[in-house]
């Protein structure tokens, strides 16, 4: 039961990573556009490394997240539903690593492309993690 509650715990601790590094590029631009305040001095790249840092690790927390009830064989009250859905989840977010490695190597405007892929990648990535958290998360379902 002691993994179940870590399982448990390590996949909220990725929702709300997720949540965090989703907003970091938003907070960055807000505060580079204004033209004040401590972002607006430093180049794109510094204003993104947490989000460079954190995203390896959401991936990394979301696999561990995963892989403990699936090595132990124990999944108690699970939708499998829910279980393919974050499976294809992970998968997506280790594209999106690959993308955004290869924006990163990339110039501030050129890549609206790749850009646009990256973006795109993360409504699916935050849809299908939603979607997970629904069908699988006894505290959204209302059942101990």
């Amino acid at each position: 039961m002691a993994s179940f509650d870590t399982t448990r715990l390590l996949g909220w601790l990725s929702v709300i990573l997720l949540g965090t590094i989703v907003a970091i590029p938003y907070m960055s631009a807000s505060g580079s556009r204004a033209g004040s305040g401590p972002d607006s001095q430093r180049s794109p790249l510094r204003r993104m490394a947490s989000h460079y840092w954190l995203a390896p690790l959401l991936v990394l927390g979301s696999f561990v997240h995963a892989w403990i009830p699936m090595a132990s064989r124990h999944v108690p009250r699970t939708n499998f539903n829910g279980l393919w859905l974050a499976t294809f989840a992970l998968g997506l977010m280790l594209v999106q690593l690959v993308l955004g490695v290869a924006l990163r190597s990339t110039r501030h405007g050129e890549p609206n492309l790749l850009r646009r892929a990256h973006f795109t990648l993360m409504l699916g990535i935050t849809t299908l993690v939603l979607l997970h958290l629904w069908m699988n998360s006894p505290l959204l379902r209302g059942t101990p």
